[in-house]
């Protein structure tokens, strides 16, 4: 979702007639394409040559943002006190701050859920989601897209298709999920969420994708920032979640998920890929041994498995 608050077209004005490129302004501002071409439409028919003869009463003129003024017809949920009984109370679910929000008696409109979720992913994001991902059980589930591919082979034909894996890891026991797919489609994510639920046995609050094209999207091109899209949010209105994606160049947001990713390509990928299978059935007959050892037999240093530090 785009941020409530209009951009900074001060910044955007000096830029440019500074002689900035639109790539430059995107880049330093953090604004989209389409507001730096509204500001420089503005000086061009205003003749604008210096940023001090604009005041801020002018801008606000030539730029009204209406999203301000729908924003001041709700009540604004606390989100720093969501995001406090969070870390306080690992049964403290967005879908309980929701309602207690919704209780109040302030006046004003009150937002629907699925929308109270895309403001408190707003929020993570600008606050750093390291602070939320503090690997508390069942607070966060990582994804992504395995890079290595495993082959399939026509039994009839002799011809070869790659099949893709995705991972789902919980960052607080670090018990992993995998399965394969013939393609990275939208279906096949949101497929692969579902059956990372079931294998899990239950929903996390939080689900923290690397930015896929399957998973987010930029509301304008060029934009830096990437908005997570309609279907994906739509799984997790329905789940009553919250998707967070990683944030670019930001390795610490998903290193549970790269973690688990290199144990994917090695113990699973590695494993397997000098065996011959004919059905995608077959091959996650086979992941499914492979992640079954992951989880219940490997030790790691302090002695436990993947399975009993989720169980316990």
């Amino acid at each position: 979702m785009e941020c409530w608050f209009m951009a900074d077209y001060r910044k955007i004005l000096v830029l440019l007639l500074e002689g900035r490129s639109y790539r430059d302004v995107v880049e330093i501002a953090g604004c989209s394409h389409r507001a730096v071409a509204r500001v420089s439409q503005e000086i061009q028919a205003r003749g604008v040559t210096a940023a001090d003869s604009v005041s801020d009463a002018d801008l606000a003129g030539w730029f009204p943002d209406g999203r301000r003024k729908v924003s001041e017809e709700y009540d604004q949920p606390d989100l720093s006190r969501v995001l406090a009984s969070m870390k306080a109370n690992r049964h403290f679910t967005l879908l309980l701050a929701w309602r207690r929000y919704v209780d109040t008696k302030d006046l004003g409109k009150k937002y629907g859920y699925s929308q109270f979720c895309a403001l408190f992913t707003d929020y993570v994001r600008s606050h750093d989601l390291v602070a939320v991902l503090n690997h508390e059980p069942g607070r966060a589930m990582l994804v992504d897209w395995a890079g290595d591919t495993i082959e399939l082979v026509d039994a009839v034909t002799g011809e070869t298709t790659k099949a893709v894996l995705f991972v789902a890891v919980l960052p607080f026991s670090g018990l992993m999920f995998c399965c394969a797919f013939i393609d990275m489609k939208s279906p096949a994510w949101l497929d692969a969420h579902v059956q990372a639920f079931a294998f899990f046995g239950g929903v996390p609050q939080i689900i923290v994708p690397d930015n896929p094209t399957t998973a987010t999207n930029r509301s304008h091109p060029g934009d830096a920032e990437r908005v997570v899209n309609a279907r994906y949010q739509q799984l997790a209105d329905h789940y009553q979640c919250a998707i967070v994606p990683a944030r670019v160049k930001k390795p610490r947001d998903k290193a549970s998920a790269e973690n688990a990713v290199n144990v994917v390509n090695k113990r699973v990928i590695g494993y397997l890929e000098d065996d011959v299978f004919t059905t995608l059935a077959e091959l996650n007959d086979a992941i499914v041994e492979r992640v079954r050892e992951i989880n219940h037999d490997i030790r790691r240093a302090d002695g436990s498995t993947r399975w009993e530090r989720f169980d316990a």
